[in-house]
């Protein structure tokens, strides 16, 4: 069970700002990420990390597989077993 709520972008109650950053994420790639629903109740911080992770992820010059080594190499330097 989540510690914080997490921002439902369909509902019509939730922040404007939230809603429309949590479609675009969705639009972008397919599926809602529970890290950006908690996030979301912080309409600004969920900002800065949505550009963040798309600059961090995907708006860089390595290609998916060296992407891919650096997570599991920044996993096991770091000993996340998840």
């Amino acid at each position: 069970m989540a510690r914080l709520p997490l921002v439902d972008p369909e509902d019509g109650s939730a922040d404007e700002r939230a809603r429309r950053i949590l479609g675009a994420i969705r639009a972008g790639t397919g599926r809602d990420y529970n890290v950006f629903r908690a996030v979301a109740n912080h309409p600004a911080l969920l900002e800065a990390l949505a550009s963040f992770s798309a600059s961090a992820y995907y708006l860089n010059s390595l290609r998916p597989t060296h992407r891919e080594l650096a997570y599991l190499t920044a996993s096991v330097v770091n000993e996340c077993h998840y």
